[in-house]
């Protein structure tokens, strides 16, 4: 079996699950929808579909947030994150 390396995510449960239940009606894990699109950002080297400003309501906050999570922290935090 080829190395693979493990991709943590965060995301809302709700969504999480209602994604599953369509998963699993298609015959597919998470796991293998999310290597589906990466193989095609890397084959097209982009999104596989529009994005534009109008477009993120649902997606701004939670970016919003990552963003203030992540500036907070400091190098202390980054050398504890890459020890997990």
């Amino acid at each position: 079996m080829p190395a693979t390396a493990i991709l943590r995510i965060r995301i809302d449960p709700r969504r999480k699950a209602r994604v599953e239940k369509i998963l699993g009606r298609l015959g597919m894990t998470p796991t293998q929808a999310v290597n589906m699109f990466f193989a095609e950002i890397e084959r097209r080297k982009a999104i596989p579909f529009p994005v534009a400003v109008e477009d993120n309501h649902d997606i701004q906050p939670p970016i919003e947030h990552v963003a203030k999570v992540w500036g907070g922290f400091d190098q202390e935090d980054f050398l504890q994150l890459a020890k997990q």
